[in-house]
């Protein structure tokens, strides 16, 4: 096998169980590596591909960003960009080995439909691994790989909605108060919560607002609350209202911080740093990274 001495040192998987792992089928696979450059996978003497754990997690990365509505045409830049959040770590054969086990053993109790197999798996999941890497590497792609339609995607629904509705909403004295509302409602709600949980561990209280409220009723809120920051949530591309009224009108009457978080971060960067709001991104240790540098006046991205 004609391989690099660096593909040499790697765990490679054939097509078929990039297939199975990912849920994308071998022909979609060949045709983002053929019309738009996203893989570039190793080849056998034979010309079979071979594909490494940052293959695999790059396909999972295009999924989402296609499910968010972005046009596979497009995702290649946003994967590629330098100033575009990369993965949170780069995996290795145990690491992924062990993610892979945690999420066959959730998806088995939310096939037999077991609510307390379930409550017990994630309870060790949240005491065995690390927050950012149980929501980021487990929770997150559980969830995104569900069928829509499914009981089971039901079940972890209602399931994940309760369990980081608690966590985020644990109040602590004397802890400074951010708002953080959602933009596209409940369709983006457990993308919201993830957030809402990381924000909690920077060390902050959470005025959690589902839905986004009238822009004159806000304000008040926001100085009556004493928020230590005002952060925007959404995982697709503000309406051009909301982008060129509302935000700018946002951004300049009130005096803490304001700062967009989710996929919005990425599909229009350029439009929010023109308008100088700062941009938290997607669930993630980054995140948690510029909001702690937020909060204390050093983050203005």
């Amino acid at each position: 096998m004609n391989l690099t001495p660096e593909a040499a040192r790697q765990t490679l998987y054939p097509i078929r169980e990039v297939a199975r792992l990912t849920g994308v089928n071998p022909i979609t696979l060949r045709a983002w590596e053929r019309r738009y450059g996203l893989l570039v996978p190793h080849r056998t003497d034979g010309g079979h591909r071979l594909y490494s754990l940052q293959d695999i997690e790059r396909v999972r990365s295009v999924t989402q960003w296609i499910a968010r509505g972005v046009p596979v045409s497009k995702v290649a830049g946003i994967l590629d960009r330098g100033d575009v959040d990369t993965p949170e770590m780069v995996l290795d054969d145990e690491a992924f080995s062990r993610y892979d086990f945690w999420l066959q053993r959730l998806d088995q109790a939310l096939l037999q439909g077991d609510p307390l197999l379930l409550e017990r798996l994630y309870t060790q999941l949240m005491t065995e691994v690390p927050l950012v890497t149980a929501l980021v590497s487990i929770v997150r792609p559980l969830q995104r790989r569900q069928s829509v339609s499914s009981a089971s995607a039901a079940l972890l629904d209602s399931f994940l909605r309760a369990r980081l509705a608690q966590r985020a909403g644990h109040l602590e004295p004397g802890q400074d108060t951010v708002l953080l509302i959602n933009l596209q409602g409940r369709e983006a709600e457990l993308g919201l919560l993830m957030v809402a949980v990381l924000l909690r561990e920077v060390g902050v209280n959470l005025l959690v607002l589902g839905e986004a409220p009238d822009l004159g009723t806000l304000l008040p809120l926001v100085e009556n609350s004493a928020a230590a920051a005002l952060v925007l949530f959404s995982e697709q591309s503000l309406e051009r209202r909301l982008l060129t009224q509302s935000l700018p009108r946002l951004n300049q009457g009130v005096a803490c911080p304001v700062a967009m978080a989710g996929s919005c971060c990425a599909l229009q960067e350029g439009e929010f740093a023109e308008l100088g709001v700062s941009r938290l991104g997607e669930a993630g240790q980054a995140l948690m990274d510029r909001a702690r540098q937020m909060l204390t006046g050093r983050f203005d991205a």
